[in-house]
């Protein structure tokens, strides 16, 4: 399994880079972002928005969250991939966009745990503003259906020497949000 989160994360890498060097060579047609409200959460993240056309830009995102204390945890670590289509240039403005989302997680508590992956596909939408000449503000949410593939874990007595942990496997398909994020970017 862990073979293949690294071949995924690397082919992702390499669309992103090979896209990267088939768009033009102008100023202010690819952003560096950074998600405010996942930062919020304590997940560090880091975006890439490349310009491939006049019109359509491709993304790719890196998200991870080391939170974890005694009591409770949430490890988790994702990328995300996909497409936008701006209404009059890249980066200003209005633009819809498709993804490609993948997570894995590890949170809960004392009582409670998740523990899985999931995987899913989503549409948005966002408006872009210009702050000044290389930074802009960007506010995007977006709705999807993932797979989701998990095991939880429940814990009735929690001090005894005999505690009793009942452990149920999920698979299952759910609509939820694929982006929700208002991020600050760099554009070079």
């Amino acid at each position: 399994m862990r073979m293949k989160k690294k071949k995924l994360l690397f082919l992702s890498l390499l669309l992103a880079g090979t896209l990267a060097v088939w768009s033009p060579a102008h100023a202010q047609y690819s952003a560096i972002r950074v998600n405010g409200v996942a930062l919020a959460t304590g997940t560090l993240n880091l975006g890439l928005d490349v310009m491939v056309t006049p019109r359509w830009s491709v993304d790719a995102s890196g998200y991870w969250n080391p939170v974890c204390f005694r009591a409770f945890r949430t490890l988790t670590s994702g990328f995300s991939t996909g497409a936008k289509y701006w209404r009059f240039e890249p980066h200003v403005g209005r633009f819809l966009g498709v993804q490609n989302t993948t997570l894995w997680y590890d949170f809960g508590g004392r009582e409670r745990s998740w523990k899985g992956w999931m995987t899913g596909l989503g549409a948005s939408y966002g408006y872009a503003w210009m702050l000044a000449k290389r930074w802009n503000l960007t506010a995007e949410f977006g709705l999807g259906l993932f797979y989701m593939n998990d095991t939880r874990k429940r814990y009735d007595r929690l001090y005894g020497p005999y505690d009793d942990r009942y452990i149920y496997s999920y698979r299952r398909i759910v609509a939820a949000p694929t982006r929700a994020e208002v991020a600050v970017s760099y554009l070079f």
